[in-house]
């Protein structure tokens, strides 16, 4: 389950910015299109993109992982067909929601979700193992894509993803994704089946751990311990009551913020890099940094997730990131702008990873993907709402300074929210 769901997250790369944004200098050559108007139109298109992705996380409750998963490949492979074959500006900006829609949004959350279906005491360190070898093989696609872009041309890559997706994604799906451990009468994070006759007891935890909050992880949902005295909270939230929670809200800013930082990083890599002398194969290779980055940091991160609570990790994600962007504005070098992504992408694993583990622990399984989905579609707004950010302020100021400065001012904001979080129900305040 967790090799198959990460294979599926694998191949969402050709929806993804650090792929996306190889296709930012030819695009505009092709179309004639300027720097604001291509990140405007990108922008559009990833808002738009989220609108839809509840409706999928819903689908997903209801019919499984195993269907969504290949549905969703399915249209993402038509999605890079689309792109292939755009002729004008519009067509871009269509091309770029479907792909941000079926592939960014709608098979990374299918993925995240199956793997909340299977693990939840050691939901955070899984997925630091899913990340590791998620951006361990993306380190190379920044290179990859600009080879097969001037090998092939952009048209005829995108031609060439969408036959990788449907050969290695949908017959993956079918065969190897299950919905549930139960289904195969068994138990999340493979704990062992007790006899008929014995009571279902939760596995032993550390005190004082973040499993401490957890009672019994193998029942349908997740039970939640709020204090210490105090009495399980059971984590049945369907999505509406959990909009009414703070955690909710905390968590949505930290899934909002991240790709906010991030999209507008990548997107704007060359043009960004350009004013000061480097070309495009500087661009992918600190983009690679980046992938490098978030491979070496997600197995501590993971580690970290199980251990420490969110309201320690989260806020030194977000510092992380504030730094990151100063660093990349101040960048001379090519090694300073890879050690600028390297910063973030520590920020952005550790942000990822608790947000991730956080969301099934606090929630529950039974809505998780309607709630997920919602949370993803916060995060894609904020990956259409980056490149805006970026462009302004060229237009405007003609550099980077600006944007900076906004996403310092919200790293620090966000990162004082995250500082009182708390499970929903646990009697303290956010």
């Amino acid at each position: 389950m967790l090799g198959a769901a990460t294979v599926a997250y694998i191949a969402s790369a050709p929806a993804q910015t650090f792929v996306v944004s190889q296709l930012n200098g030819p695009l505009r050559e092709t179309f004639g299109i300027s720097e604001l108007a291509l990140n405007t139109s990108y922008a559009i298109a990833t808002v738009l993109a989220s609108l839809p992705l509840v409706m999928v996380g819903r689908w997903t409750d209801r019919f499984g992982p195993r269907k969504a998963m290949a549905g969703v490949a399915l249209a993402f492979g038509l999605a890079c067909l689309v792109l292939s074959a755009v002729t004008g500006f519009w067509g871009v900006v269509l091309a770029f929601f479907l792909l941000r829609f079926t592939g960014q949004g709608a098979l990374t959350m299918v993925s995240q979700h199956a793997t909340a279906m299977w693990f939840h005491r050691r939901l955070g360190a899984v997925h630091g193992i899913k990340q590791v070898v998620i951006f361990g093989v993306w380190i190379a696609f920044p290179q990859i894509a600009l080879w097969m872009i001037n090998s092939v041309g952009w048209r005829q890559t995108y031609v060439i993803f969408a036959g990788l997706i449907w050969v290695g994604v949908i017959p993956m799906a079918l065969l190897a994704i299950r919905d549930r451990p139960e289904d195969l009468g068994l138990r999340m994070d493979g704990d062992p089946v007790p006899p008929a006759d014995e009571p279902v007891a939760a596995a032993p935890v550390a005190a004082g751990s973040v499993a401490a909050e957890l009672v019994d992880a193998s029942e349908a949902d997740v039970a939640l311990l709020p204090g210490a005295g105090e009495a399980p909270v059971k984590a049945m939230f369907t999505l509406s009551q959990a909009i009414r929670t703070p955690a909710y809200w905390v968590l949505g800013a930290v899934v909002f913020l991240s790709p906010l930082v991030g999209t507008a990083f990548l997107f704007d890599m060359q043009p960004l890099l350009a004013l000061r002398g480097m070309g495009p194969e500087s661009a992918a290779l600190v983009v690679s940094s980046w992938t490098a980055g978030m491979a070496l940091a997600a197995i501590p991160a993971g580690q970290m997730t199980d251990r420490v609570r969110p309201s320690v990790l989260l806020p030194t994600g977000m510092a992380a990131i504030g730094v990151s962007a100063i660093l990349l504005w101040w960048a001379p070098a090519v090694w300073a702008a890879a050690l600028a992504m390297v910063v973030f992408a520590a920020g952005q694993t550790l942000a990822a990873t608790v947000s991730t583990a956080t969301i099934a622990r606090y929630f529950g399984r039974t809505h998780h993907g309607a709630i997920r989905s919602s949370l993803i579609r916060i995060g894609v707004v904020g990956t259409g709402l980056g490149p805006i950010f970026t462009g302004l302020s060229v237009n405007r100021t003609g550099g980077y300074l600006a944007s900076t400065i906004a996403f310092v001012g919200m790293t620090v904001a966000v990162g004082v929210a995250t500082l009182s979080l708390r499970p929903p129900g646990a009697g303290t305040a956010i």
